[in-house]
């Protein structure tokens, strides 16, 4: 049963709530407020949800607050991506949907609709105070995939084609509104924003720590690799800046996701609960104008395995481009004037070694099951220790029981093989 809690709230939230509640039609003075717990040991790890209840008579609306943990550390290194999704659900999303929704497209033509509804969304950085309200996809049986199995080829294709649409709508809107879409120039990166809250040079040290546990996954004897990773790691912060550049990747660059792993995104099912139906995504924190690469790279080698990827990762590539050049066509755009094979294939090269970066700090949370996850707080706190004192061996303490490191030496070490096949790095 999920926890009850009590029904006062921080002024800032229950200002979002009586926006919701008043735009809703309910009237005030005459509706109630009550909330419980919305999330699940594992689910978030940037932020908190709480489901609230509006009722008033017979009728009833549930939502779900995202709030920013209360833990001062965490709050401090979370307003900026909390303030970045308040942007993307309040700005960005809708600007790019109205320009779809003018192009009045015929009743049963595939779109992109595959974000929740947003009812308020406000960042109060100097306050260190944020709320999003949004609808609770749950009540629509949407549900996540186990992050700790890799998923499976119908799971990813679906996302494909929702990446997709999700691009075409940039470069339809780019080129046909060039003065509208501006805005959208300047989203830029906000993740290393993020890490001005460490430390000088604190990232870097955390990202050695981390490659270097990456490079322990391969065998001992498979020194062509281990030394190609050698030569990567006291590069790897300044790769990841490179990639993320979206004035590096134009004139291709459009507005991604940016955070395209698998508890990032709702999955809905036939009646037999197995067959496909729709997607979701989620958690827009490090949404961003950047190559479209980023966000296909980020998920092919964080959320399958090598087994997939040996006979999946061209097809899926294929089924993306194929969806891009379909909607954008749609859209009044043509794919191989405005983004061709030739330059898709090009921002692999350039920017395809993302997938591995991030691999290597998101696959030590993503193999670690949920009933092993270490108290955030805590694992943040030292993680911070570690940093201010100097520790030279400086990572998170996700996938270190025994369970979640066998996981992680496998999909580690076939996310660099991978890497170095495909000529990422």
């Amino acid at each position: 049963m999920p926890e009850i809690l009590e029904t006062s709230f921080a002024e800032y939230i229950a200002a979002g709530l009586r926006d919701v509640a008043r735009e809703q039609g309910f009237t005030e003075g005459l509706y109630t407020l009550e909330n419980e717990s919305g999330s699940n040991m594992g689910d978030g790890f940037v932020g908190q949800l709480l489901k609230v209840f509006i009722r008033e008579a017979n009728r009833e609306l549930v939502v779900l607050c995202k709030l920013l943990p209360d833990n001062e550390l965490r709050r401090q290194q979370g307003i900026a991506l909390f303030e970045r999704e308040s942007e993307a659900y309040m700005d960005i999303l809708p600007l790019l949907l109205k320009f779809q929704r003018e192009k009045s497209l015929e009743q049963g033509m595939p779109i992109f609709d595959n974000v929740p509804r947003c009812y308020y969304a406000k960042t109060t950085f100097d306050k260190l105070e944020s709320v999003i309200i949004m609808e609770d996809l749950r009540l629509q049986a949407y549900r996540m995939w186990n992050k700790a199995n890799p998923v499976d080829f119908d799971h990813a294709r679906l996302l494909m084609t929702t990446l997709g649409r999700l691009h075409a709508i940039s470069f339809a809107m780019k080129e046909q509104q060039p003065v509208e879409f501006e805005r959208c120039r300047n989203y830029t990166d906000s993740m290393f924003r993020m890490m001005d809250e460490y430390p000088a040079g604190s990232f870097e040290k955390m990202m050695v720590g981390m490659c270097n546990r990456a490079i322990d996954s391969l065998e001992q004897h498979d020194t062509f690799r281990r030394e190609k990773l050698e030569q990567f790691k006291d590069r790897c912060v300044p790769e990841m800046m490179a990639c993320v550049d979206g004035k590096a990747a134009e004139p291709y660059a459009i507005i991604g996701h940016g955070d395209c792993w698998s508890n990032n995104m709702m999955f809905q099912y036939e009646d037999d609960n197995q067959t496909l139906k729709n997607i979701k995504l989620i958690d827009w924190q490090l949404s961003r104008y950047a190559s479209p690469v980023l966000d296909l790279v980020y998920f092919i080698f964080n959320c399958t395995d090598e087994e997939l990827r040996s006979h999946g990762y061209h097809r899926l590539l294929s089924i993306y481009y194929n969806s891009l050049g379909a909607h954008l066509r749609n859209l009044g755009g043509d794919v191989e004037r405005q983004f061709p094979r030739s330059a898709f294939r090009e921002q692999l090269k350039q920017f395809g070694r993302y997938g591995l970066l991030m691999s290597m700090m998101v696959l030590p949370i993503i193999c670690t099951p949920n009933d092993e996850l270490p108290d955030t707080d805590t694992a943040m706190e030292g993680l911070m220790k570690d940093i201010t004192t100097g520790d030279s061996g400086v990572e998170f303490i996700y996938g270190t029981t025994e369970k979640a490191a066998i996981r992680y030496r496998k999909r580690m070490a076939g996310c660099i093989r991978d890497s170095i096949r495909l000529g990422y790095i």
